[in-house]
């Protein structure tokens, strides 16, 4: 009985199969009609002389302009310079204020030596800025954005 039920499922499968591949012919053959009875596509007249004129101009362009990265190169490593300066002094005074339970900020010597850091500090922050909009006027140019 139920080799009976496989067989018939099997002639099922292989009907319906059949009548797929039947229809997918049919619609094959129709779109075949449909595309054979269509006019064939010309480009207009002027449509290669465009093309190739358009071609020309593009071909006749300057190339870019580069990315000066020799005017870009010493803010960068200024950059990565402070960048690496601060990761260095945030380990050296962290560190410390990790170890303790109490967070309490670390304990800086005081007397004449902080009052030049603190100045030191001021003169580089100063500085850096003064460098880099001078550096942004360089690179704006004369174009009335800065």
């Amino acid at each position: 009985m139920n080799r009976t039920k496989k067989v018939r499922t099997e002639q099922e499968r292989t009907e319906i199969d059949q009548t797929r591949i039947d229809r997918g012919a049919m619609i094959d053959a129709e779109i075949d009609h449909i595309l054979a009875g269509e006019e064939e596509l010309i480009p207009s007249s002027g449509f290669m002389a465009s093309v190739m004129e358009s071609v020309q101009q593009d071909a006749a362009l300057p190339p870019p302009i580069p990315f000066p990265w020799k005017l870009a190169l010493p803010g960068l490593l200024l950059v990565a310079g402070v960048l690496g300066w601060g990761v260095f002094e945030l380990i050296r005074l962290g560190l410390p204020a990790l170890n303790s339970f109490a967070f309490t900020p670390p304990h800086l010597a005081g007397g004449p030596l902080g009052f030049v850091e603190q100045a030191g500090w001021v003169a580089m922050a100063l500085g850096v800025s003064l460098f880099s909009w001078l550096l942004s006027r360089r690179l704006a140019g004369r174009g009335g954005l800065l």
